[in-house]
């Protein structure tokens, strides 16, 4: 009797609709499986290694930007493919997913990262790409203008006022129904006077009970200090020599050894002053003597258990497929793409510079695409008698602001792994602030540039001693 009401209930589906449903639920797996098929041709153009290596980051580009698969698992793929290239041999590990968080926070997180991007952008010392400009400038023309940190600064620090205050609109608007009264992510957030009352006195009791700055803490703080400021001292310290005129060496010193330091530092000193007990008289009152060494503040258990390492593989992956599209000569062919318009205007020309770098530099840090694009690009100037820096400048602007993907900036990484934010929701917060930095930084190249340097508007001189084997 049972069996016969079962099957009564049975509900027969037509081929379509089992289609549908089909295609609804392994939607992802099906990509995953296309993808890599559709692009399959540009694998075999040409006889080396270029097209290849562009092929998988064609394919890794689409699994992050249709999050296919989790990012660290994303993450290997380029690991593996250029693995059996024999590109490069690394160990790697992954880990695990979380639940996800509210659009309120969300809007923090989001506003924190993209503002260390926007603000980076206007100094030396807050973004890598800006010293990579300085020191290829330097290098690829040792006869051209010093790029000079003032200048620069003023240059572009109305980009990265207008910028910060559209973002925070933008995020206001798209996260918490600024101009849409009906937004359930504004009337979750919104507090009646008694609940506001309520967290400034249960914040202002917080504060009392944190008390005075402790030892730790002014450890901590000295530490962070010291590395900001040896940054600022070292960023532009780099010295030449040459052993006779056909030889020339040039050494830079990065931005990550001051960081470098300051983290060893924290290793090596103790938690606690407990061993100054040692230097002191000891009587019937004194504290007994440690036993033990204290630790340092900062341990290798604390770093293995509280560092999400899909950072890492995050960041790891995508340098190394800009890295291997440099080594099989893939950006040989972005210079020849770019060369295309070599006839175009200079207006144009760094038109097309910010949107190609713009795209590029969502899917690996803003550092190493501009590591392998600004020698390029300066080639591409002096094919086209076009001034050099007005090109690397317009690349250096573009590659300092990725929106979308947890591959543009370490920032990124960071905060889709330990908020756990969907790329999704990257990937579309993104457009807004997207669209105003290419608006902007074509602004700031084409227009303000020839406000602090009136001389980048013609093609100079000193640009035709262009040496590239200079590349520090």
């Amino acid at each position: 009797m049972d069996s016969d009401t079962s099957e009564s209930n049975l509900v027969i589906l037509t081929n379509k609709v089992r289609f549908k449903r089909f295609l609804k639920i392994y939607r992802k797996t099906l990509l995953i499986l296309l993808i890599p098929v559709i692009f399959m041709p540009i694998a075999f153009i040409g006889k080396n290694n270029a097209y290849l290596s562009f092929y998988i980051f064609l394919v890794t580009a689409s699994f992050f930007a249709g999050d296919f698969l989790h990012p660290g698992v994303t993450s290997f793929l380029p690991i593996v493919f250029f693995t059996i290239m024999g590109t490069f041999n690394k160990k790697l590990i992954n880990t695990v997913s979380t639940p996800r968080p509210s659009d309120f926070t969300i809007f923090y997180f989001i506003g924190i990262a993209y503002s260390s991007s926007i603000g980076g952008m206007a100094t030396f010392v807050g973004s890598e790409t800006n010293q990579l400009f300085m020191n290829y400038c330097a290098a690829i023309f040792p006869d051209g203008p010093k790029v000079e940190s003032p200048r620069y600064l003023l240059l572009t620090l109305p980009g990265v006022i207008i910028m910060e205050m559209f973002l925070y609109l933008w995020l206001n608007f798209y996260f918490l129904g600024m101009l849409r009264v009906q937004n359930y992510t504004a009337l979750q957030a919104s507090l009646t006077s008694d609940e506001e009352q309520f967290i400034s006195v249960l914040l202002a009791r917080q504060y009392q009970q944190m008390g005075k700055i402790k030892f730790p803490e002014m450890v901590v703080g000295t530490a962070v200090i010291m590395a900001a400021i040896l940054q600022a001292m070292v960023y532009s310290n780099s010295t030449s020599y040459s052993d006779d005129d056909k030889f020339n060496t040039r050494r830079y010193v990065t931005t990550s050894v001051p960081s470098i330091i300051c983290v060893l530092i924290l290793f090596l000193i103790p938690s606690n002053m407990a061993c100054l007990k040692f230097c002191r008289k000891q009587n019937d009152d004194s504290e007994p003597l440690p036993t033990s060494a204290s630790g340092g503040f900062l341990t290798w258990s604390m770093v293995k258990n509280n560092l999400d390492w899909t950072v890492i593989f995050l960041t790891a992956s995508a340098n190394i497929t800009f890295d291997s599209l440099e080594d099989s000569g893939m950006t040989e062919e972005f210079e020849k793409f770019l060369s295309l318009f070599t006839a175009c205007p200079p207006t144009a020309q760094a038109c097309i510079v910010i949107v190609f770098c713009k795209i590029l530099t969502e899917f690996a840090s803003n550092a190493t695409v501009g590591r392998c694009l600004l020698a390029l690009i300066a080639n591409v100037g002096v094919k086209s008698k076009v001034n050099p820096l007005y090109l690397m400048l317009s690349a250096t602007l573009s590659t300092s602001l990725p929106f979308h993907l947890v591959t543009g900036t370490p920032a990124y990484a960071m905060i889709a792994s330990y908020v756990h934010i969907p790329p999704r929701k990257l990937m579309v917060v993104g457009i807004g602030p997207s669209l105003l930095a290419i608006v902007l930084n074509l602004f700031t190249a084409c227009v303000w540039s020839k406000v602090i340097w009136p001389e980048i508007d013609s093609y100079p001189a000193w640009a035709d001693g262009m040496k590239i084997n200079n590349i520090p």
